[in-house]
């Protein structure tokens, strides 16, 4: 069994080498077969030299660079397309889940064919909580998700899901938008391609330093939920 760890990232000199070293440590002494698989979106700064160090001292570790950006949507299907698992997971370059909760996502999975991880259910644990106005515009969000897309999930958004390897190989063959709200429209398209998926409390951290803006973010991310739900009718 291969469980690959997709990891898009973009300008994250500052986070994403101890990330690496978190989940192949980790990951190392788990007695798995594991990839963690970087796709590198456009990076301006030291991302790409440091990622290649990093795969040099650890052969689980593979990356792709591609020198024009295309967003987190675009690296996330190109690394669907290139994982070799029979799980494959995705989160963020951040650390905000450590590789402690991925697993147990990966050993939840059972006969389900994904299983995402919640900020929002009881049971969930999150030491360091998003600002006010992040948490807002998050449930904001996800309400929105649930009334256009009719989905049943409390959080949409959190970068922790992990699918079995024909699921997101699947989603890139029929995914019709790639661009904002990329979590919930994976999910809008499993749920079109009848797959079945399960949502289960996580631990989780807020991470500083993220790059996305909300203001700008959320009318664009509302944008791309009606222009997927349009494009399937």
């Amino acid at each position: 069994m291969m469980f690959t760890i997709i990891i898009p990232a973009y300008n994250e000199e500052k986070r994403i080498g101890k990330t690496l070293d978190e989940f192949s440590e980790f990951f190392d002494g788990k007695g798995i077969d594991y990839e963690i698989l970087v796709i590198m979106d456009g990076c301006t700064d030291r991302t790409p030299e440091i990622v290649k160090v990093k795969s040099k001292k650890n052969k689980n570790i593979r990356f792709k660079i591609y020198p024009e950006k295309q967003g987190k949507g675009g690296a996330l299907l190109k690394g669907f397309t290139l994982s070799r698992g029979d799980y494959v997971a995705y989160t963020d370059a951040d650390g905000a889940t450590s590789p402690k909760e991925m697993f147990k996502l990966l050993q939840m999975i059972g006969d389900y064919d994904g299983i995402i991880g919640s900020r929002w259910m009881k049971g969930s644990v999150l030491s360091v909580k998003q600002p006010l106005m992040r948490r807002i515009a998050s449930r904001g969000f996800n309400l929105l998700t649930r009334l256009i897309l009719g989905l049943p999930y409390k959080d949409t958004q959190c970068p922790a899901k992990v699918f079995k390897g024909k699921v997101v190989r699947d989603v890139a063959k029929s995914l019709v938008v790639t661009d904002f709200a990329i979590d919930a429209c994976i999910l809008y398209t499993v749920k079109i391609l009848g797959f079945k998926v399960k949502e289960v409390p996580i631990s989780w951290e807020d991470k500083e330093m993220s790059s996305l803006k909300m203001r700008k973010a959320i009318p664009k991310m509302f944008y791309t939920v009606l222009k997927v739900r349009i494009k399937t009718i």
